[in-house]
């Protein structure tokens, strides 16, 4: 398997070039990290450095294909060109270079670290790049990531069912998956199969493209012939004909028909939990299409017991010997092994995999009825969905509140009505330089993922309106400190109009003062998984406004009362965290993801921390 790197970017960006003169794209890499030496190293001929003796950040351009997930710029390396990776980054204080080693990034060695040390949350990449297309190094093609297919097993709890995650090169094969109920993740980009263990056709498929071990060779449909071939295989090799044959059907034929008397196996359980007793004898009411996995099933009406549903397995044409009887607990399997019967029914109705019954109109034929959805109740609350993979942040927060318990704050504090009019804090950090130099100083600015989402200017007017214009237009203007480099504040590549601006003129002191605020601020995007920010004056302020836009993200109610929890708990899954800022105002970033957000509502009423408030 080759090795795959992931090389950290601020993303493309539009720059001149130094020789010419003229616009190109390219990646804009850190100056203090081996990000823009390694790239370099990796495309040879095809990569040039394009920064200006000026700029703050080195720019890459790069001809022919590339990968980028997630501001990465992903590759496939061989050993050779990993060792020289690794000899760059050694010279270097940070590497920024991560490598996918046993299914976690881990970091590159640098001078302060001398072997490989796995990226923190937030600090690397944080995707599987199993189901990728990536840019071999040696070709300068894309190929798949991997050259097969492994399969994960996800389940902490062996009474309730398993997820197995299928990642590697499944492209070729995404409509078998999708044939035997596999569904794909757009979040992990991989596939997942939920049930009690994984489909024999999908574990044949994974056994035949499996990613071979260390010195191991690699397995495919040609070279994989451990087992004896099929009856279609040999009858192909040998150009005859073979008589089809019930005996090696895949679909074995049905034991018993409609009004059939059965009784049963063994000691039973009916649908609303009694003890159906060994022998109990009842008439086939219904039947159902067969199972892949369980098989044929039927509606069997036992006396004084009801209607209900029961594998095949479980029913006998022949009557019991008397005095005989298997009770359903000699049965049952020893905890952590595979479950019974009965609870395989309830699981099979919960995912909406029962069969489809069949009713039998005349003696001749037979139609599918389509089963009818039961309905849900009103309220209904998930369990945190667990990975054994790696440690879940949302999961990882709820522990983390549920050991260090919220001190509260005073909710009539909190929600008071009384509008108070709060100092901004500003402290002078740089001077503002644009094509020009006009004597315009920042006050403070916030910046997150390279684009600016406050700024706090100040200067003659004529210079601070020169300074908004070109922010208006998506330019780039640099803040420059006294004691340290310069900072480039822009709305991004390509974003021009994105700022609000609150201005205030004091024309005696010939002053105008600036504040410029993004539009991910003012007006934040509900629909996706977005991001908008907060400014910190006071932490009652930002529980509020970190309370409001929880309540207009998820489809449940959020009450006042969980507000200590959710400030807690969204800081500790770094949905809350603070931005790079300057000026003395801080600035909070909240991610707008629906789906954590609502597992830690979840999470929290099921552990306790938070609960519902009395109706009076």
């Amino acid at each position: 398997m080759a090795n795959i790197l992931a090389i950290d970017t601020y993303g493309s960006q539009r720059v001149k070039c130094p020789q010419t003169g003229r616009p190109i794209s390219a990646y804009k890499m850190g100056y203090s990290s081996a990000a823009s030496s390694v790239l370099l190293a990796l495309y040879g001929d095809k990569a040039r450095n394009v920064s200006s003796k000026q700029a703050s950040y080195h720019y890459i351009q790069l001809d022919g294909a590339v990968t980028v997930r997630h501001g990465y710029i992903l590759h496939k390396v061989s050993d050779t060109l990993l060792r020289e990776a690794e000899q760059i980054t050694r010279r270097f204080h940070r590497a920024a270079v991560f490598l996918w080693l046993d299914g976690t990034w881990c970091e590159l060695p640098t001078q302060q670290q001398a072997d490989y040390c796995e990226a923190l949350p937030r600090s690397g990449p944080d995707f599987n790049p199993g189901s990728l297309l990536l840019v071999d190094a040696s070709s300068g093609e894309k190929a798949p990531a991997v050259s097969g297919i492994s399969v994960e097993k996800s389940q902490c709890d062996p009474n309730e069912k398993a997820w197995f995650w299928i990642t590697g090169d499944t492209y070729p094969h995404r409509e078998h998956l999708k044939a035997y109920g596999c569904r794909w993740s757009q979040k992990r980009k991989a596939w997942y199969y939920i049930g009690w263990a994984l489909h024999s056709a999908i574990e044949q498929l994974v056994e035949t493209h499996r990613i071979p071990e260390n010195g191991e060779a690699p397995v495919n449909e040609a070279n994989h012939r451990d087992e004896p071939c099929t009856v279609e295989e040999a009858a192909n090799i040998l150009s005859v004909r073979v008589r089809p044959d019930a005996a090696t059907s895949d679909e074995t034929p049905r034991l018993y028909a409609l009004g059939d008397v059965v009784c049963a196996r063994h000691d039973l359980e009916s649908p609303d939990g009694r003890l159906i007793p060994t022998g109990t004898c009842g008439t086939v009411t219904r039947l159902y299409n067969r199972n892949l996995r369980h098989g044929w099933s039927y509606d069997v009406d036992f006396e004084d017991y009801g209607d209900g549903r029961y594998f095949e397995r479980e029913l006998t044409a022949e009557e019991p010997i008397s005095g005989t009887r298997m009770p359903l607990e000699s049965l049952a399997l020893p905890a952590g092994e595979l479950p019974s019967d009965a609870d395989i029914k309830r699981g099979l109705i919960e995912a909406g995999q029962e069969p489809a019954p069949l009713v039998v109109e005349d003696e001749k034929t037979i139609t599918t009825v389509t089963a009818q959805p039961e309905k849900e109740s009103s309220i209904r609350i998930w369990k945190p969905e667990l990975s054994l993979s790696s440690p879940d942040p949302v999961l990882t927060a709820i522990q983390h509140v549920r050991s260090n318990p919220p001190a509260s704050l005073s909710l009539a504090k909190r929600t008071s009505n009384n509008r108070v009019l709060v100092t901004i804090p500003q402290q002078p950090v740089g001077e503002l330089t644009g094509s020009i130099s006009g004597n315009v100083w920042c006050y403070g600015y916030a910046v997150h993922d390279g684009i600016a989402i406050y700024i706090n200017l100040g200067g003659p007017r004529m210079a601070v309106e020169a300074i908004r214009a070109k922010l208006a237009k998506g330019d780039v203007v640099n803040c420059v400190p006294w004691d340290a480099p310069a900072v480039e504040l822009t709305a991004g590549e390509g974003n021009t109009g994105m700022y609000t601006a609150f201005v205030q003129n004091i024309s005696e002191a010939k002053f105008t003062s600036l504040i410029l605020v993004h539009d991910q601020l003012i007006h934040p995007n509900y629909g996706g998984k977005a991001t908008t920010f907060v400014f910190h004056a006071s932490d009652e302020q930002a529980q509020l406004q970190l309370h409001q836009h929880v309540t207009e993200l998820v489809k449940v109610a959020v009450f006042d009362e969980w507000v200590d929890y959710l400030w807690q708990a969204g800081q500790a899954a770094m949905l809350v965290r603070p931005v790079r800022s300057a000026g003395g105002l801080p600035v909070l970033a909240i991610d707008l993801d629906t789906d954590s957000w609502s597992r830690l509502l979840t999470g929290g009423l099921q552990q306790g921390l938070i609960a519902l408030p009395q109706m009076t």
